[in-house]
């Protein structure tokens, strides 16, 4: 199942904290930084999965080779 929005900033905040040595009193600034880095994520992903047939993704999460930008399939499409 996967993670909620808010369960994944949870483990990157924690990742970080072990990253920089366990700092006491860097709970905020580990959250922020975290939501910065999951919401561009998921941002990036949304964009990708517009772009591309989120059917053609193989079992990765992936686009297959054949998988084609839906832009040019639309170009296709038209001639």
């Amino acid at each position: 199942m996967p993670h909620t929005t808010e369960q994944r900033i949870r483990m990157k905040a924690y990742e970080i904290w072990l990253r920089e040595g366990c700092p006491e009193g860097s709970d905020l600034r580990h959250w922020e930084m975290a939501k910065k880095f999951i919401v561009g994520e998921e941002a990036k992903s949304a964009l990708t999965s517009r772009f591309y047939d989120v059917h053609e993704l193989n079992e990765r999460g992936e686009p297959e080779a054949k998988a084609a930008p839906a832009a040019a399939k639309l170009k296709a499409r038209k001639h």
